[in-house]
């Protein structure tokens, strides 16, 4: 088992109670906005917000997933250019 995955479901499934998912959502703000640049961090945290939407996208990223990527995951899957020999 891997401890990782485990410690993120449960982390998406603490986002979804009513009250204290908005404490974890608020707190964990700041780190999102950093790991995903402002638009899509911004984006993240509001869809996180909003309680249908939010139930929606917990159960898919469960099982796919990080639904919106990381910066660092858009930058490292783009091609390196081709030098011009």
């Amino acid at each position: 088992m891997n401890w990782a995955s485990l410690g993120s479901k449960i982390w998406r499934g603490m986002k979804v109670m009513p009250i204290i998912g908005y404490v974890f959502i608020l707190a964990e703000a700041p780190q999102v906005i950093r790991r995903k640049g402002v638009w899509l961090g911004i984006l993240s945290i509001v869809l996180d917000i909003l309680p249908i939407v939010c139930l929606i996208k917990a159960a898919v990223e469960i099982y796919l997933g990080d639904l919106i990527p990381d910066r660092l995951q858009i930058i490292s899957s783009e091609p390196l250019p081709q030098s011009l020999s």
